[in-house]
């Protein structure tokens, strides 16, 4: 009797769980620069100040399937970037706070601008700050953003955006 109940016990825990168990399923995505496209902007500084101007837009989208839709879902923001195939930079900033739906995520979710900086710097750390021209280096970027759920117990995935340009 004790191994019945136990297994009732266990069972229900089991699937009540699995049966509110948050799902989630979406994208993220950019307007406003084509893939493999020569960039204009130079700097970081610049390309910051078109993400601000509205030239380039990161845009997600999810859809959470939930007993309760309203909750919000907590994603680590995930930058990668490469220069000529060799990563420079990756980091992560865990637990954003988003709500389902449709929206645009300002450039300062991700650290692609401060990555990008670094860049630029690393190459120039020999050079006094007054001298110091944070140009780019050139050749060809890529970036991937990722946006993960926070939480294991979130099923599903957000697809992640990857795209690159060339600094000439």
């Amino acid at each position: 009797m004790k191994t019945l109940k136990a297994f009732l016990f266990l069972s229900l825990t089991f699937f009540s769980g699995y049966s509110f168990a948050q799902s989630i399923e979406g994208r993220v995505t950019l307007s406003g620069l084509s893939h493999n496209t020569t960039l204009k902007e130079a700097t970081a500084v610049d390309l910051f100040k078109s993400f601000k101007d509205g030239k380039y837009k990161i845009n997600f989208s999810f859809k959470a399937k939930d007993v309760n839709k309203r909750n919000i879902v907590l994603f680590d923001m995930k930058t990668t970037i490469k220069l000529n195939g060799k990563t420079i930079a990756k980091s992560v900033r865990e637990g954003w706070a988003w709500l389902p739906g449709d929206m645009y995520v300002p450039v300062e979710a991700f650290d692609l601008i401060p990555g990008l900086q670094k860049a630029g710097s690393v190459s120039l750390s020999r050079i006094p700050p007054d001298k110091m021209d944070t140009t780019l280096p050139k050749g060809k970027y890529e970036i991937t953003l990722e946006m993960d759920p926070s939480s294991t117990a979130i099923k599903g995935k957000v697809k992640p955006l990857t795209f690159s340009f060339t600094v000439k």
